[in-house]
């Protein structure tokens, strides 16, 4: 198989990762922080080793915590519904934020009254960051929301700038790096966010199972999941301190492990440069396909290593059936959990987009693959792909 999916989860993972997660699932996977015995101990260690090796990689220490969650969308969902929301409060977002994002937000539109309010875009589809001040200074935010990396185009948003504005206001102000942990150089102080989502089973190269945020010193969250994490056991509150705070429940020490390693093996690879360059060979290929329209990051913005495209004739899903079924060439299509952004892509006809995201892995040799393959698309390859394939996952 020929992986370009890598925005949904990277894949493969580093050996070092399989191995590490392999090795303490079958030596040392015991419960953190609900024992005083040798193993217990240890396993807790860990989990705070990777802590720290995710604040340092933000450059983070002294100014956030790390808290861990289970995934990115738990993560999200305790920010979010961890805000002192009043009726008629105002959430700003991107209009290329994630549906781990927008959902929260709509269910608290429906039950506490917040209005959620899209940012301005200009016409190359870049953050009107001149209208976002005007609509601040008119309808101050409660919280703005800035994924880091599109998962639909890899346009690297002008978070900081963004929240530089927010923050002006008082608003809180929250990074969806699940996208962008491990790749970009991210400085917490340069960030000015007041959290930072990660997914380490994304950018970070890990495991599934494992996530949370980095949240800044002096911020303040209410307990949104609450239960046992081994902290004052008697008491039927939350621990008042962070991270304990918003931690319950029993963390994934095997994909911790997994992590660990990850973080490690990062350290010897340039992963933006990698996607650089795999983009820099890409996209001019496509652009030579008069058959292609291609979605990327504006003009002057940076490109992440995720494009999208859609082919002349076509449904975005009947391409991605079609690479699958005769190329064996993996790719995502539909609308990728991304609600707002495809109206302004303009890729209704197409029912989406079809995404093709670069990793660590991905060689030349692939992306030759899948020009060649869109080059000779035709429909007649769609008979005998079953109705419920073409439909696909949008």
């Amino acid at each position: 198989m020929i992986y370009l999916d890598n925005a949904a989860t990277t894949f493969p993972k580093p050996d070092c990762v399989h191995e590490a997660a392999d090795l303490f699932a079958r030596t040392a996977a015991v419960n953190a922080g609900r024992g005083a015995y040798r193993a217990a101990r240890e396993a807790g260690a860990m989990l705070r080793d990777v802590k720290q090796k995710l604040i340092s990689l933000c450059d983070a220490r002294g100014q956030a915590e790390a808290v861990f969650s289970p995934s990115a969308t738990v993560a999200l969902n305790q920010i979010i519904q961890g805000q002192d929301w009043r009726e008629e409060d105002a959430a700003y977002v991107t209009p290329y934020e994630h549906n781990a994002v927008l959902r929260p937000l709509r269910l608290l539109e429906k039950r506490a009254g917040i209005r959620m309010v899209e940012l301005p875009l200009k016409k190359d589809l870049s953050l009107d960051l001149d209208k976002a001040e005007k609509l601040f200074r008119k309808d101050p935010p409660k919280l703005v929301s800035a994924t880091a990396v599109s998962n639909v185009t890899g346009y690297v948003l002008p978070f900081a700038d963004l929240f530089s504005l927010a923050r002006t206001y008082g608003a809180f102000t929250l990074l969806d790096a699940s996208q962008a942990m491990g790749l970009l150089k991210l400085r917490f102080a340069q960030l000015k966010a007041d959290a930072v989502v990660f997914a380490g089973h994304k950018t970070l190269y890990g495991p599934f199972g494992l996530a949370g945020f980095l949240l800044r010193e002096g911020a303040e969250l209410n307990e949104f999941i609450a239960g046992g994490n081994g902290q004052n056991s008697l008491s039927l509150d939350m621990p008042p301190y962070y991270p304990e705070k918003l931690e319950s429940a029993s963390t994934d020490t095997v994909a911790a492990a997994g992590l660990r390693a990850a973080l490690e093996w990062r350290k010897d690879v340039d992963l933006w440069q990698t996607e650089q360059t795999l983009m820099g060979y890409l996209l001019p290929r496509l652009a030579e396909l008069p058959n292609v329209k291609v979605y990327v990051a504006p003009t002057e913005a940076e490109q992440a290593g995720v494009v999208s495209l859609n082919v002349k004739g076509f449904r975005a899903n009947e391409v991605a059936a079609i690479l699958d079924q005769h190329h064996d060439i993996a790719v995502r299509a539909g609308h990728h959990c991304a609600a707002l952004i495809h109206r302004h892509l303009k890729d209704k006809t197409y029912d989406g987009t079809v995404r093709v995201s670069v990793g660590a892995f991905t060689t030349k040799a692939d992306l030759d693959a899948l020009v060649d393959a869109l080059r000779g698309l035709d429909r007649a390859k769609l008979k005998g792909i079953a109705p419920d394939i073409l439909r696909g996952n949008c």
